[in-house]
């Protein structure tokens, strides 16, 4: 799975400007705030499940450091090895609505109850949940045509779930999309017309049934490869693509997973962690979703570690407008 993986003591458990080459104008770039709106302005009937979006794995670690809490849940001797700990479990440098801005429309969050506080968790804590989400709501109200989603996929314990409904409803409730039906019906044009383009998907049956505005996980196809190598991560995408169910939403997750041996290295070595791990994946983007596309392979969301190193959101909107020019 896509979580942090245990291990040492059990426990590390563009907007570029046109441009010409060879006198052939190339194609600008849409702004990386608005950029579904902008590619798809004139295409509104285009569903959610066709559209290829970039997201963000661990979304909300980015606050993650060496003197972090452990998580609940975590064993205790986080508390002990903590700088060790923060290499692997921050995945993300940058805050929700910074992500957000910089073109990206798919948010992993992991929630937890620590210290009477809703807060987002990856091994460690990281941030209160409540400042995070004020960050996508102040994204939102400045671009309400642009479709995010917000993917609860681990929740507090069932004693804090009015808790945490009453705090997505109080930060978020006038963005959240409403719309009836499965994700094949999800066109960009009901959002619009709603003018609610957050779509808040929930990792607990119950909860789902809270409000209208929340979704079950069934209706998300995750897919984790387990892998630490480059060939056994693409081999392991593409035979997901390849069975994708097209009226369903997909989340392909191209990051690597790193086990406990890597882990313990790391702290006997000195090593970098996650980040260092992370190097051979950062340039993929922009070659591997193209040949996918060669392929007839159909993406819908491709989620990466340390996003802003990578060439996730170029490569996505390169790929969307292709999709158009058909």
């Amino acid at each position: 799975m896509g979580f942090f993986t245990t291990g040492l003591f059990a426990v590390l458990c563009l907007t570029p400007c046109s441009q010409e080459k060879g006198g052939v104008p190339e194609t600008k770039q849409p702004s990386t705030e608005n950029w579904v709106s902008e590619l798809f302005g004139d295409h509104k009937q285009t569903r959610l499940v066709d559209l290829i979006l970039p997201g963000t794995h661990d979304s909300g670690s980015y606050d993650i450091t060496g003197s972090s809490a452990p998580a609940p849940g975590a064993p205790a001797a986080y508390a002990k090895v903590g700088s060790i700990a923060a290499k692997w479990a921050k995945t993300q440098d940058q805050t929700l609505e910074q992500q957000l801005r910089g073109g990206i429309r798919y948010l992993d969050l992991r929630v937890a109850l620590f210290e009477e506080r809703l807060v987002l968790v990856h091994g460690l804590v990281s941030c209160d949940l409540d400042g995070a989400l004020a960050g996508v709501r102040s994204f939102a109200r400045d671009n309400p045509r642009e479709p995010v989603l917000l993917d609860l996929q681990a929740m507090p314990a069932v004693v804090a779930h009015v808790r945490l409904h009453e705090l997505l409803q109080d930060v978020l409730g006038d963005h959240l999309f409403t719309g009836k039906g499965p994700p094949s019906r999800w066109t960009l044009e009901k959002l619009w017309s709603e003018d609610r383009a957050v779509i808040c998907i929930v990792g607990h049956s119950g909860f789902a049934d809270r409000a209208p505005e929340y979704r079950s996980r069934r209706h998300l196809d995750s897919v984790w490869t387990n892998s630490r190598d480059v060939v056994a991560l693409r081999k392991g995408l593409d035979s997901r693509l390849r069975a994708r169910d097209r009226d369903g939403l997909q989340c392909a997750y191209l990051t690597f997973t790193p086990g406990t041996g890597t882990i313990i290295s790391s702290g006997i070595l000195g090593n970098t962690g996650l980040r260092s791990m992370s190097k051979p994946l950062f340039k993929l983007p922009g070659e591997w979703i193209p040949q996918w596309l060669d392929e007839g392979l159909r993406p819908n969301v491709v989620s990466v570690d340390f996003y802003e190193r990578t060439d996730i959101v170029e490569a996505v909107m390169k790929a969307n407008q292709r999709l158009l020019e058909r």
